[in-house]
């Protein structure tokens, strides 16, 4: 359970300041600019929340801990295949089936996902690697 709670500790953290980051300076007009008319005036947390605390349980569920003693790459690459499995299973869901969602936005989007588990995996699995006894 400790090397779960530090490893979560790790992905998270880097999760939402590159998320925060992206989202709120990098992409952000790219993103209003295209879903223009599809935005609600607010946005309710408990979607959010709740998707920033499971999805970075299963990046160390699913990378961290079954890679604790593999090398960095390989860390990196299965956090880039577990974020370009989730994030194009929701852009590609979005683009066939909402009217006016971007392809723009689907692809840039996926690609952005997989870039951000895969760099917080990493971190996650540094920060482990620094506080467990067995790890590499």
């Amino acid at each position: 359970m400790k090397s779960f709670l530090i490893a979560y500790l790790g992905v998270a953290v880097c999760y939402l300041i590159l998320d925060g980051i992206w989202l709120g300076l990098i992409a952000k007009n790219t993103y209003l600019e295209a879903m223009q008319g599809m935005l609600r005036e607010s946005y309710p947390l408990m979607p959010w929340i709740t998707f920033y605390l499971l999805y970075c349980a299963a990046a160390v569920y699913l990378v961290v801990l079954k890679n604790q003693h593999a090398q960095w790459w390989q860390v990196f690459l299965d956090g880039a295949v577990l974020g370009a499995a989730a994030y194009g299973a929701y852009n590609l869901t979005n683009y066939a089936i909402l009217e006016g969602w971007p392809l723009g936005i689907t692809l840039k989007d996926w690609a952005w996902g997989t870039f951000v588990t895969a760099a917080s995996c990493l971190s996650g699995w540094l920060l482990l690697s620094q506080f467990s006894q067995d790890a590499p």
